[in-house]
């Protein structure tokens, strides 16, 4: 199936979501794993009508935007220009590729603000959408200063554990999410760290968090369509 659910840039559909699934580099997810995986979040976005993207390895993710109608996004874009820029992963390509957008800024792989400035326009120039993360107040503050079109609160000590966010820190999510209201920003507010069953969602959403962002949850899960399942349930 080719990749024809593009949504617009400052606003995915009007579904419910999305649950944004990181998948990382896990080998759970490696050669054709990555695609089994994506026909269950198929499957579940349709029964659910929940707008679920995924944010594969860029070496698959023009392989999964031909073969879904799933929203697919990169794990981050770098500010080189198209041309001599060996080994960047640049904005114009993953829009070649069927991408529609890039998370930027995650723990695991952080950027300075100026960067940030640069790309969240550029992306935005292209019709793609930006997700930035934050992994505090202060610094969401700033992000959201830059509009970009989701900003992703993301407590980095949490991520990857079972100590979620919404538990664990839920004044996070509160105070992101009147931050916004505050400046009356059209950003809109993710959250994610260890969110791991559908009570986080549950918590998130009811503290002002707009959509999802979810990873080794999911992708470590023995069952995917269980897991995702559980996950959306809950928007």
């Amino acid at each position: 199936m080719k990749n024809s659910n593009k949504p617009t840039t400052g606003a995915m559909s009007e579904r419910k979501g999305p649950l944004i699934i990181n998948l990382k580099n896990y080998l759970e997810i490696s050669g054709d794993k990555a695609l089994s995986l994506t026909r269950e979040a198929e499957r579940v976005s349709e029964r659910t009508d929940i707008e679920i993207i995924l944010s594969p390895p860029l070496p698959l993710l023009a392989w999964i935007t031909k073969n879904t109608k799933l929203s697919v996004i990169a794990q981050h874009v770098d500010t080189q220009q198209p041309g001599p820029s060996t080994g960047f992963s640049i904005p114009e390509i993953v829009k070649g590729a069927g991408g529609v957008g890039s998370l930027i800024n995650h723990s695991e792989h952080p950027v300075n603000q100026e960067i940030i400035k640069d790309l969240v326009p550029r992306l935005r120039s292209l019709g793609l959408l930006s997700i930035v993360c934050a992994k505090n107040l202060p610094e969401l503050k700033n992000i959201t200063s830059m509009c970009p079109d989701y900003v992703a609160i993301e407590p980095p000590e949490l991520i990857g554990t079972t100590k979620s966010i919404a538990t664990e820190k839920p004044s996070l999510i509160s105070d992101s999410f009147q931050h916004l209201k505050l400046v009356a920003s059209q950003s809109k507010l993710i959250c994610g760290a260890g969110i791991n069953s559908s009570e986080d969602i549950r918590i998130a959403i009811k503290l002002g968090s707009k959509g999802i962002l979810a990873a080794s949850s999911v992708v470590k899960s023995k069952n995917w369509y269980e897991k995702i399942n559980e996950l959306a349930s809950q928007f």
